[in-house]
Protein backbone atom coordinates (compact mmCIF):
# COMPACT_ATOMS: atom_id res chain seq x y z
CA UNK A 1 0.00 0.00 0.00
CA UNK A 2 1.80 3.26 -1.44
CA UNK A 3 -0.06 5.95 -0.87
CA UNK A 4 2.73 7.99 -2.56
CA UNK A 5 1.89 6.04 -6.11
CA UNK A 6 -1.72 7.37 -5.28
CA UNK A 7 -0.81 10.65 -5.05
CA UNK A 8 1.04 11.23 -8.05
CA UNK A 9 -1.42 9.15 -9.93
CA UNK A 10 -3.97 11.92 -9.20
CA UNK A 11 -1.56 14.82 -9.79
CA UNK A 12 -0.76 13.58 -12.79
CA UNK A 13 -4.27 12.80 -13.95
CA UNK A 14 -5.60 16.51 -12.64
CA UNK A 15 -2.55 17.97 -14.80
CA UNK A 16 -4.21 17.53 -17.60
CA UNK A 17 -6.82 20.05 -16.63
CA UNK A 18 -6.23 24.04 -16.59
CA UNK A 19 -4.52 24.61 -13.25
CA UNK A 20 -4.90 28.19 -13.80
CA UNK A 21 -8.75 27.80 -13.43
CA UNK A 22 -9.97 28.71 -9.52
CA UNK A 23 -12.18 25.92 -9.70
CA UNK A 24 -9.93 23.23 -10.76
CA UNK A 25 -7.41 24.76 -7.74
CA UNK A 26 -10.18 25.10 -5.51
CA UNK A 27 -11.07 21.47 -5.84
CA UNK A 28 -7.71 20.39 -5.82
CA UNK A 29 -7.24 21.53 -2.93
CA UNK A 30 -10.50 20.44 -1.40
CA UNK A 31 -8.94 16.80 -2.22
CA UNK A 32 -5.87 17.04 -0.04
CA UNK A 33 -7.84 18.95 2.94
CA UNK A 34 -10.45 15.97 2.85
CA UNK A 35 -7.52 13.22 2.77
CA UNK A 36 -5.85 14.76 5.74
CA UNK A 37 -9.41 14.93 7.34
CA UNK A 38 -9.83 11.35 6.63
CA UNK A 39 -6.70 10.37 7.82
CA UNK A 40 -7.67 12.21 11.41
CA UNK A 41 -10.89 10.90 11.53
CA UNK A 42 -9.64 7.23 10.99
CA UNK A 43 -7.06 7.65 13.82
CA UNK A 44 -9.95 9.10 16.72
CA UNK A 45 -12.24 5.80 15.26
CA UNK A 46 -8.85 3.29 16.44
CA UNK A 47 -8.57 1.98 12.55
CA UNK A 48 -5.89 0.33 11.68
CA UNK A 49 -3.03 0.68 9.26
CA UNK A 50 -4.76 -1.08 5.94
CA UNK A 51 -7.73 1.13 6.50
CA UNK A 52 -5.88 3.98 7.67
CA UNK A 53 -5.06 3.86 3.81
CA UNK A 54 -8.38 3.18 2.88
CA UNK A 55 -9.33 5.91 4.49
CA UNK A 56 -7.11 8.68 2.50
CA UNK A 57 -7.80 6.70 -1.22
CA UNK A 58 -11.25 7.47 -0.43
CA UNK A 59 -10.42 10.94 0.25
CA UNK A 60 -8.17 11.13 -2.86
CA UNK A 61 -10.60 9.96 -5.11
CA UNK A 62 -13.75 10.92 -3.83
CA UNK A 63 -13.85 13.95 -6.29
CA UNK A 64 -11.83 12.65 -9.38
CA UNK A 65 -14.84 13.29 -11.23
CA UNK A 66 -15.70 16.90 -10.59
CA UNK A 67 -12.55 17.91 -12.46
CA UNK A 68 -14.00 16.49 -16.06
CA UNK A 69 -17.60 18.24 -15.02
CA UNK A 70 -15.81 21.73 -14.41
CA UNK A 71 -13.93 21.47 -18.05
CA UNK A 72 -17.49 19.74 -19.38
CA UNK A 73 -19.61 22.58 -18.17
CA UNK A 74 -17.97 25.33 -15.51
CA UNK A 75 -19.95 24.31 -12.78
CA UNK A 76 -20.11 22.10 -9.60
CA UNK A 77 -24.13 21.32 -10.54
CA UNK A 78 -24.93 17.60 -11.01
CA UNK A 79 -26.71 17.56 -14.22
CA UNK A 80 -29.29 15.01 -15.21
CA UNK A 81 -26.74 13.74 -17.38
CA UNK A 82 -23.66 14.04 -15.20
CA UNK A 83 -23.21 13.21 -11.58
CA UNK A 84 -19.78 13.58 -10.45
CA UNK A 85 -19.78 11.20 -8.02
CA UNK A 86 -20.80 8.42 -11.07
CA UNK A 87 -18.32 10.01 -13.57
CA UNK A 88 -15.84 9.38 -10.73
CA UNK A 89 -16.76 5.65 -10.51
CA UNK A 90 -16.79 5.35 -14.19
CA UNK A 91 -13.57 6.67 -14.39
CA UNK A 92 -11.92 4.81 -11.73
CA UNK A 93 -13.82 1.57 -11.90
CA UNK A 94 -15.33 1.04 -15.67
CA UNK A 95 -12.44 2.52 -17.30
CA UNK A 96 -9.99 0.64 -15.14
CA UNK A 97 -8.36 3.63 -13.73
CA UNK A 98 -8.38 2.50 -10.09
CA UNK A 99 -5.55 0.46 -11.01
CA UNK A 100 -3.76 3.88 -11.35
CA UNK A 101 -3.54 4.30 -7.67
CA UNK A 102 -3.75 1.06 -5.95
CA UNK A 103 -2.31 -2.26 -7.21
CA UNK A 104 -4.82 -4.65 -4.76
CA UNK A 105 -8.01 -5.15 -5.92
CA UNK A 106 -9.09 -6.25 -2.20
CA UNK A 107 -11.18 -2.97 -1.36
CA UNK A 108 -12.15 -2.15 -4.89
CA UNK A 109 -16.52 -2.39 -4.43
CA UNK A 110 -15.54 -0.93 -1.08
CA UNK A 111 -13.81 2.39 -2.21
CA UNK A 112 -16.84 2.43 -5.40
CA UNK A 113 -19.76 2.32 -3.03
CA UNK A 114 -18.00 4.67 -0.74
CA UNK A 115 -17.20 7.08 -3.22
CA UNK A 116 -20.56 6.65 -5.41
CA UNK A 117 -22.52 7.49 -2.16
CA UNK A 118 -20.98 9.90 -0.83
CA UNK A 119 -22.90 13.09 -2.79
CA UNK A 120 -26.06 11.41 -2.51
CA UNK A 121 -29.25 12.60 -0.59
CA UNK A 122 -29.00 9.22 0.99
CA UNK A 123 -26.36 6.06 1.22
CA UNK A 124 -28.07 3.39 -0.82
CA UNK A 125 -28.69 -0.14 1.13
CA UNK A 126 -24.88 -1.82 1.11
CA UNK A 127 -22.87 -4.01 3.21
CA UNK A 128 -21.69 -2.59 6.75
CA UNK A 129 -18.13 -1.97 5.85
CA UNK A 130 -19.15 0.19 2.85
CA UNK A 131 -21.23 1.87 5.06
CA UNK A 132 -19.28 2.61 7.66
CA UNK A 133 -16.48 4.50 4.57
CA UNK A 134 -19.36 5.92 3.33
CA UNK A 135 -20.60 7.56 6.41
CA UNK A 136 -16.28 8.82 6.76
CA UNK A 137 -16.15 10.30 3.30
CA UNK A 138 -20.18 11.98 4.05
CA UNK A 139 -18.65 13.37 7.04
CA UNK A 140 -15.01 15.09 5.88
CA UNK A 141 -16.42 16.34 2.66
CA UNK A 142 -18.53 18.51 4.71
CA UNK A 143 -16.20 19.40 7.24
CA UNK A 144 -14.17 20.96 4.29
CA UNK A 145 -16.99 22.26 2.12
CA UNK A 146 -17.81 24.92 4.62
CA UNK A 147 -13.89 25.95 4.59
CA UNK A 148 -13.81 25.90 1.23
CA UNK A 149 -16.68 28.17 0.17
CA UNK A 150 -15.47 30.41 3.04
CA UNK A 151 -12.28 30.80 1.50
CA UNK A 152 -12.95 30.43 -2.02
CA UNK A 153 -16.33 32.00 -2.74
CA UNK A 154 -18.30 35.12 -1.86
CA UNK A 155 -21.93 34.01 -0.43
CA UNK A 156 -24.70 36.26 0.48
CA UNK A 157 -28.17 35.44 2.23
CA UNK A 158 -31.30 37.26 2.08
CA UNK A 159 -34.20 36.34 3.88
CA UNK A 160 -36.54 37.75 0.97
CA UNK A 161 -34.58 34.68 -1.37
CA UNK A 162 -35.53 32.24 0.89
CA UNK A 163 -37.95 29.40 -0.30
CA UNK A 164 -40.43 28.57 1.54
CA UNK A 165 -40.32 24.63 1.37
CA UNK A 166 -36.66 24.76 1.84
CA UNK A 167 -37.10 27.16 5.07
CA UNK A 168 -39.23 24.47 6.11
CA UNK A 169 -37.05 21.53 5.66
CA UNK A 170 -34.41 23.34 7.52
CA UNK A 171 -36.31 24.47 9.83
CA UNK A 172 -37.34 20.89 11.09
CA UNK A 173 -33.52 19.54 10.72
CA UNK A 174 -34.10 17.69 7.77
CA UNK A 175 -31.89 17.11 4.46
CA UNK A 176 -32.98 19.80 1.82
CA UNK A 177 -33.00 18.29 -1.62
CA UNK A 178 -30.88 20.18 -4.22
CA UNK A 179 -34.13 20.59 -6.81
CA UNK A 180 -36.08 22.58 -4.13
CA UNK A 181 -32.59 25.62 -4.23
CA UNK A 182 -34.16 28.30 -6.63
CA UNK A 183 -31.90 30.79 -4.73
CA UNK A 184 -28.36 31.61 -3.30
CA UNK A 185 -29.72 32.18 -0.02
CA UNK A 186 -31.57 28.50 -0.41
CA UNK A 187 -28.24 27.21 -1.13
CA UNK A 188 -26.83 28.36 1.68
CA UNK A 189 -29.32 26.76 4.45
CA UNK A 190 -28.44 23.68 2.21
CA UNK A 191 -24.74 23.76 2.83
CA UNK A 192 -25.75 24.87 6.10
CA UNK A 193 -28.07 22.10 6.65
CA UNK A 194 -25.33 19.73 6.27
CA UNK A 195 -25.05 19.81 9.86
CA UNK A 196 -27.98 17.88 10.50
CA UNK A 197 -26.21 14.69 8.36
CA UNK A 198 -23.27 13.55 10.65
CA UNK A 199 -22.66 10.17 11.01
CA UNK A 200 -19.92 10.08 13.98
CA UNK A 201 -19.48 12.13 17.34
CA UNK A 202 -15.85 12.44 16.26
CA UNK A 203 -16.83 14.11 12.87
CA UNK A 204 -18.79 16.67 14.40
CA UNK A 205 -15.56 16.89 17.03
CA UNK A 206 -13.57 18.02 14.13
CA UNK A 207 -15.88 20.18 12.41
CA UNK A 208 -15.63 22.26 15.83
CA UNK A 209 -12.05 22.03 16.15
CA UNK A 210 -11.65 22.62 12.99
CA UNK A 211 -13.11 26.34 12.76
CA UNK A 212 -14.57 25.62 9.42
CA UNK A 213 -18.34 26.38 10.07
CA UNK A 214 -17.85 29.21 12.05
CA UNK A 215 -15.17 30.21 9.20
CA UNK A 216 -18.00 29.74 6.86
CA UNK A 217 -20.67 31.49 8.66
CA UNK A 218 -18.52 34.51 9.04
CA UNK A 219 -17.99 34.87 5.65
CA UNK A 220 -21.76 35.07 4.47
CA UNK A 221 -22.81 38.40 3.22
CA UNK A 222 -26.44 38.83 5.09
CA UNK A 223 -28.52 41.49 3.86
CA UNK A 224 -29.82 43.97 6.87
CA UNK A 225 -33.20 43.26 7.07
CA UNK A 226 -31.93 39.50 7.19
CA UNK A 227 -30.57 39.22 10.55
CA UNK A 228 -33.86 38.05 12.30
CA UNK A 229 -33.80 34.70 10.10
CA UNK A 230 -30.09 34.77 9.98
CA UNK A 231 -29.58 34.35 13.81
CA UNK A 232 -32.80 32.13 13.75
CA UNK A 233 -30.86 29.57 11.29
CA UNK A 234 -27.94 29.87 12.90
CA UNK A 235 -29.48 28.27 16.52
CA UNK A 236 -30.98 25.59 14.68
CA UNK A 237 -27.01 24.73 13.76
CA UNK A 238 -25.62 25.08 17.16
CA UNK A 239 -28.17 23.30 18.47
CA UNK A 240 -27.39 20.75 16.30
CA UNK A 241 -24.16 20.13 16.54
CA UNK A 242 -24.34 20.54 20.32
CA UNK A 243 -26.60 17.92 20.56
CA UNK A 244 -24.33 15.67 18.67
CA UNK A 245 -25.55 12.76 16.93
CA UNK A 246 -29.27 11.02 17.63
Amino acid sequence: MDFKKAMKAFDKYVSSYDMKDKNIIHKYRHTYKVVDLMEELANRLDLDDEKIFISKLIGLLHDIGRFEQLKQFSSYNDHATFDHADMSCCYLFEEGHIRDFVENDKYDKLIENAVRNHNKKFIALMDDESLFFSKMIRDMDKVDIYRGIAVDYETKFDAKEVSKDVLELFSKGEIIDRKLVKSESDEVLLDMGFVFDFNFEESLDILVETDNFDLYLGTVKVSEDSEKLWKKVREICFDKINKGIN
